[in-house]
């Protein structure tokens, strides 16, 4: 009985944690390419976070690096908790198998030792003879060689059998203590990654301590920003109805030359014809013209794929309302921070016209038109285009400026018409 209800747990705890691998749905080389893509992104956390040190002044950049490198960190423990997952289903299940096959090999060695045994003791050639002879006519011959021909490879099966379970077994226990080393592996690396972790929260406290240390000060640095980020809104805005105007003068113009033609075909089913192609190809007042039409498109089926603005940086601000739940405070991004080395080139994502470029707080804003779509790039020292050049993609803009903190810094922007979205979305990982 007692053992009977320890199969049905061991059954019960088999079920159980492959079911919780399902739901993970993840192997064991995956886990690992995924363990090895997580420590790449801390690492190149910390050399962001590296170059903002220089500053030797605790920042809000500062600190949504060690937040994002200690949630990676997390991550990484969970992925290791996983990869323990994997190995204890392993492990179980060699187990059990080695279990089994222990079992099915003393019942072939019982097996086999009693037909040794029973040749032993029918082995005279004479006793063969006999019973071949003392057949009851030639077809009973037959059957009773055959008989003894399927003995013998009956027994020469048996001894396959066992010499197969003895490999098996063989493989299995060998896997068993491959799966047990590296477990043992798996566990320094678990305690290794949970102490990194508690030294990064002891990071992370430290610089939260000196960010409200300047608290008057960051709330000015907040205020700049929203300013900023006002100003940037209003002349993006400008940029957009000078857009629909522009477009919304080529309309016309289109309409009139299609009434022209009308006139001169005097017809007004080509009329009402040019009329719908225009509305078909004319979703909104930022594309009336097919190039603009062209252009949305191009930039659309680049969605998720298009270059970085800079060649090295990481994200120090997300797009939209966020909340920062050590200092407690909000902040509202239309776009993304981008920290980077300062003097670091800024290039355009994707090719385009250049709609504008604007004095922002005492730095360069480079605003380019992808048909509907505009992307803005903003905080440059310097700037290497003027209004009205046509840019193509990986062109130079500019190069990126410093933020409030002395920190190197770019905002990238995206525009559907007016509204905001995440750049993120737009950017290949």
């Amino acid at each position: 009985m007692r053992k009977f209800i320890v199969f049905i747990f061991s059954a019960f705890l088999l079920l159980n944690t492959q079911t919780l691998v399902a739901q993970g749905g993840q192997s064991k080389d995956e886990l690992e390419k995924k363990q090895k893509q997580i420590q790449q992104e801390i690492e190149e956390l910390r050399q962001a976070q590296n170059d903002i040190k220089k500053n030797k002044k605790a920042s809000l950049s500062d600190l949504k690096l060690v937040q994002a490198k200690l949630r990676k960190r997390t991550a990484a423990i969970e992925n290791i908790n996983d990869q323990m997952q994997l190995l204890d289903n392993d492990i179980f299940q060699n187990n059990r198998e080695i279990y089994r096959l222990r079992k099915e090999l003393d019942t072939l060695r019982v097996q086999y030792g009693k037909t040794v045994e029973y040749a032993y003791k029918n082995r005279s050639n004479y006793d063969m003879l006999n019973f071949i002879f003392s057949s009851a006519g030639f077809n009973d011959a037959v059957k009773r060689i055959a008989y003894l021909k399927s003995y013998r490879n009956y027994r020469e099966q048996q001894v396959a059998n066992i010499v197969r379970t003895q490999n098996l077994l063989q493989t299995k226990t060998a896997n068993l203590s491959e799966n047990k080393k590296q477990k043992s592996n798996i566990l320094i690396e678990q305690t290794k990654q949970r102490q990194v972790l508690e030294d990064e929260r002891k990071e992370k406290d430290e610089v939260v301590a000196k960010l409200k240390s300047r608290e008057k000060e960051i709330d000015r640095d907040l205020a700049v920003k929203k300013k900023t980020e006002r100003d940037l809104k209003n002349a993006i805005g400008a940029i957009l109805r000078r857009i629909a105007a522009e477009e919304e003068a080529k309309a016309r113009a289109l309409a009139k030359a299609n009434a022209a033609a009308a006139k001169t075909n005097n017809t007004t089913v080509a009329k009402t014809a040019n009329s719908d192609n225009a509305k078909k190809r004319a979703p909104n007042v930022y594309e009336n013209s097919p190039e603009a039409v062209k252009l949305s498109e191009n930039f659309e089926s680049n969605r998720g794929k298009l270059p970085w603005p800079v060649d090295k940086g990481k994200i120090t601000e997300q797009f939209g309302r966020q909340f920062d739940q050590d200092l407690k405070i909000w902040t509202d991004n239309i776009g993304i921070a981008i920290g980077t080395p300062v003097g670091q080139s800024v290039k355009a994502v994707f090719g385009g016209k250049v709609a504008s470029v604007n004095d922002i707080g005492g730095n360069w804003a480079v605003t380019i038109r992808h048909g509907k779509y505009l992307t803005t790039y903003n905080n440059l020292s310097s700037v290497n285009v003027s209004k009205g050049d046509d840019v193509s993609t990986g062109q130079l803009l500019g190069k990126a400026g410093e933020n409030s903190d002395g920190n190197g810094e770019i905002n990238f922007i995206v525009n559907n018409g007016p509204q905001f979205v995440n750049p993120e979305g737009w950017l290949h990982k």
